[in-house]
């Protein structure tokens, strides 16, 4: 039987997001992290209470394959 996944109280749409990609990637914890250059436990740490900063962000979403972009919003 597999690891649980933390349950996640995170509600920044972003961080929400994020996770979804993590989990859709079925990447290992560890091999995201080494690739990323972060900790498992920062990472972890997303799903339940902290908020990940630009560079972290950026380097999990690069390592899925995915960019963060700036654009304006319609009014």
């Amino acid at each position: 039987m597999g690891r649980r996944k933390a349950a996640m109280t995170n509600t920044n749409p972003l961080v929400v997001r994020l996770i979804e990609l993590m989990d859709a990637a079925r990447i290992d914890g560890h091999v995201l992290s080494k690739r990323a250059g972060l900790s498992e436990t920062t990472i972890r740490s997303w799903r339940v209470k902290n908020n990940p900063n630009i560079t972290s962000l950026e380097a999990v979403l690069n390592v899925l394959g995915y960019g963060l972009t700036i654009k304006r919003i319609d009014r």
